[in-house]
């Protein structure tokens, strides 16, 4: 059937010399040229071109883009190019993007593309420093202006009529009766004549200061409440003394004020809980001894505004790792201590941040090594779904619905060198809006420094607290679901106890009603939150598309990042309950869907022999096949290692979901010899092992990781100016990039560290060396390459063009 071998090697065909398998195709075969135009050819029937496969092309240069352009929307650069956004109308495609930038008139011409309807909403993504900031308006005691029956805010698209007396919503078409105080005159073209001095009439995204009907409760202080593992294997490992020094370096960087609380416990079998009064000399330890029904020691004195306890947290800090030096304890009550953290919160909500180094034991949510009985039956993986990617039971879930109820999300950073159930616990910060950082295996070494920098961004980057999002669209279309981290309680909105600038939300859609070509269909995501200072906001993002009843405008307009970045959360989204040969199948069959449906109705070329790729989607097989051999969905793997793929891909952002299946390929050996005149990242190479040399140094970066691969036969030179060691031999297996005092050192961090601030993210050094394991890794992620049951990039375009062949005829 269909993509039923979407991992062997090609089906032989009829007809076909047998001698073909797995040796690409007969060398006698002409092969087509590669052609841009409206309908891309790669291919004759057995031959592809290696040299005329598409693959993505480094934008260089920096574009200004204004969201609409003569009363249009304008299509949005690809989200990995460099742009400055101009919001005049539509929200910046950061803040949303959707799958295809005209949206088809009824369901059946969605259907009929077989590509996802979909936007994904990033609120707090972090604009171009040469961007203009986001307007704020203050509508005083009567709030923001709203469409009465469907409770959409006022944007650019509501049309004024009847002189301004009234106003038409563009989603569901109703006719309001203007405010009296915000009645104005209408232009000659029909526009009020202050809309351009108005931003909420002329810009795409806003902010409304929320008035008293938005207000439950006073807004929330920003509460920090620090919780660290100090069992036996914490303390030697070296895990306790890093999370003690990374706090106490990183408390300098939470919001100025007199708002900003803190508080901090330790945990093994019990539950230590500090005051931080001033007045005493030293903190006063508190011991809460029973794990199974747990409760706080105080009720004041456990968080105290950092502006009176900074001295009393910082000498703690400094005291924990000696305090604990020589702790015997073994277990550790991770879900008592967060329910304990928890309840000295409750008053209040905030950040519950969690330092954890071992399977949780004891208490209330604790949990067992599921992984032995895994390695056990690992045969079966293939055909059932993995339990053991799924929570043990519903502990943690329920815990984690209470913690979001009062606004306490909970991030967990896992400083391990076992398995920890990261499927379990995960839960907890994917249901209160947190994430879950993972440091395997711990190394005292090299971890340290991450651990610090990825602390210090989650307190200090753009962030609001105790959000509620809501997306409404034009009538004909519904919202069907949201994915990401976030709380349900009510089918049309989700609750956030955070949010914050790297956290994507996927809404799907789905039709209930034609929609009127030659019309726009509007889509508007208002996220009511509380800012670190105190203050109650509506952050309001309006995208508005034309509707078309044309398919080929549904392939030229489609985006393939976001479609893409769709795929990869439904595809993670279905890793617990499926077999991964399943999920394999179903993304290889949504490729080969969305391209039939081309090949079928919009090709320009007759000939059945091409392949035939839309331009906007070309990629899509070569993304495809790098999503088929992920971390998430390649049979190999620990545990551990896919639950955790599975929670980072949950919120990642279209910017970043390309780069963490389809990685980035840096020749480092060779960087002195760049003029400066050229970017400071040289061009990746393609993710092939013909790009290897044995005598080069190679950095492969996801956003997560960066593995740097040292060849066998690398000059002595090299590695003394890089590492700092004159042989292979002396090269350490813990990566801690040093900077020396010489030229290449010098380059190769300045690139290290651009990408650290592309990626917001403090890259996860790894040495990786040929005839190791680390080797296979690293060569596991040149996708197109043929790897052990997994087809080259040149074998899946043939697979994918006979699919379709046979669905043709």
């Amino acid at each position: 059937g269909a993509g039923s071998g979407a991992m062997q090697p090609p089906m032989r065909m009829p007809g076909m010399p047998p001698n073909t398998l797995g040796q690409g195709m007969p060398p006698t075969m002409p092969t087509m040229p590669y052609s841009p135009h409206a309908g891309t050819q790669v291919s004759t029937p057995s031959k592809i071109d290696p040299n005329q496969i598409p693959r993505p092309m480094a934008e260089t240069s920096v574009i200004i883009f204004e969201t609409r352009q003569g009363g249009q929307a304008a299509i949005p650069p690809a989200a990995s190019s460099e742009f400055i956004v101009k919001d005049t109308g539509n929200c910046s495609p950061r803040l949303m993007r959707c799958t295809v930038n005209q949206i088809p008139c009824t369901g059946d011409l969605l259907t009929t593309s077989g590509m996802p309807l979909s936007l994904m909403v990033q609120p707090f993504s972090l604009p171009h420093p040469s961007e203009e900031p986001i307007q704020l308006v203050d509508f005083g005691d009567m709030g923001p202006i709203r469409c009465s029956r469907c409770k959409a805010y006022i944007n650019p698209f509501m049309r004024f009529v009847d002189q301004g007396r009234r106003f038409i919503c563009n989603l569901c078409g109703f006719s309001n009766d203007t405010p009296r105080e915000y009645i104005c005159n209408l232009g000659p073209d029909g526009r009020r004549r202050d809309a351009d001095d108005r931003p909420e009439l002329c810009r795409g995204t806003v902010e409304f200061v929320a008035s008293k009907e938005f207000l439950v409760r006073d807004p929330m202080p920003a509460v920090y409440f620090f919780l660290i593992d100090v069992s036996m294997n914490a303390i030697q490992t070296g895990s306790t003394a890093a999370a003690c020094s990374a706090i106490s370096q990183a408390i300098s960087d939470l919001p100025e004020g007199p708002r900003t609380m803190v508080g901090i416990a330790t945990f093994d079998s019990a539950i230590h809980f500090y005051s931080l009064k001033r007045a005493q000399q030293q903190p006063l330890m508190l011991i809460v001894p029973d794990v199974q029904d747990v409760y706080t020691p105080l009720q004041k004195d456990l968080i105290l505004p950092v502006s009176e306890c900074r001295e009393n947290l910082e000498q703690l800090l400094e005291s924990i790792p000696s305090m604990f030096e020589n702790n015997r304890v073994a277990d550790s009550a991770f879900g008592a201590a967060m329910k304990a953290g928890f309840l000295a919160m409750k008053s209040t909500g905030g950040k519950l941040l969690v330092f954890q180094s071992v399977l949780p034991s004891l208490g209330v949510g604790s949990l067992s090594a599921r992984e032995a009985e895994g390695r056990a039956n690992v045969s079966t993986g293939d055909k059932e779904p993995h339990k053991l990617l799924q929570p043990v039971d519903k502990t943690l879930k329920t815990m984690a619905l209470e913690f979001a109820e009062y606004q306490v999300c909970v991030d967990v950073f896992l400083t391990t060198q076992s398995y920890v159930d990261i499927a379990s616990i995960s839960v907890v910060p994917n249901t209160t809006g947190g994430r879950v950082y993972y440091y395997y295996p711990f190394s005292a070494r090299s971890d340290p420094a991450k651990l610090f920098n990825d602390l210090r961004w989650n307190i200090s980057r753009p962030q609001g607290f105790e959000a509620v999002m809501r997306v409404r669209c034009s009538q004909g279309l519904q919202v069907q679901d949201y994915f990401g981290n976030f709380c349900k309680r009510v089918p049309t909105d989700i609750d956030l106890p955070s949010i914050d600038s790297d956290k994507t939300i996927m809404v799907t859609f789905k039709h209930d009603d034609k929609l009127q070509e030659n019309s726009e269909c509007g889509f508007q995501c208002a996220l009511l939150y509380t800012t670190v200072y105190g203050q109650r906001r509506i952050r309001v993002m309006n995208l508005s598309l034309p509707c078309t009843n044309m398919l080929s405008n549904l392939f030229r307009y489609a985006d393939l990042e976001t479609q893409f970045t769709c795929f990869l959360k439904q595809a993670a989204n279905g890793i617990p309950t499926s077999t991964l040969l399943h999920l394999r199948e179903e993304v290889t069959n949504t490729c080969i869907n969305i391209l039939q449906s081309y090949r079928k109705y919009c090709a320009s070329v007759s000939s059945s022999g091409q392949l035939i790729l839309p331009e906007a989607l070309k990629l899509l097989p070569l993304y495809t096949l790098a999503l088929i051999k992920s971390i998430g969905l390649r049979n190999e793997g620990r545990l551990d290692d896919r639950s955790y793929w599975i929670s980072l891909v949950s919120s990642v952002s279209v910017l970043l979901a390309v780069p963490l299946v389809f990685p980035r390929l840096i020749p480092i050996h060779d960087l002195t010899s760049r003029g400066d005149d050229e970017s400071l990242i040289p061009s990746p190479l393609m993710l092939n092992s013909e790009n290897i040399r044995e005598d080069g140094v190679y950095l492969l970066e996801n956003g997560e990781d960066g593995l740097i691969y040292v060849g066998n036969v690398v000059e002595p030179t090299i590695l003394e100016q890089i590492f700092g060691v004159s042989s292979l031999a002396a090269l350490p297996s813990q990566a801690v990039l040093e900077q020396f005092d010489n030229e290449l050192s010098r380059k190769v961090n300045e690139v290290i560290n651009e990408i650290r601030r592309q990626r917001c993210s403090y890259l996860r050094l790894r040495l990786c060396r040929r005839g190791e394991p680390s080797g296979d890794f690293f060569r596991s992620f040149l996708i197109e390459d043929k790897a052990p049951g997994g087809l080259s990039y040149v074998e899946f375009l043939v697979h994918v063009h006979r699919q379709i062949q046979s669905k043709m005829t």
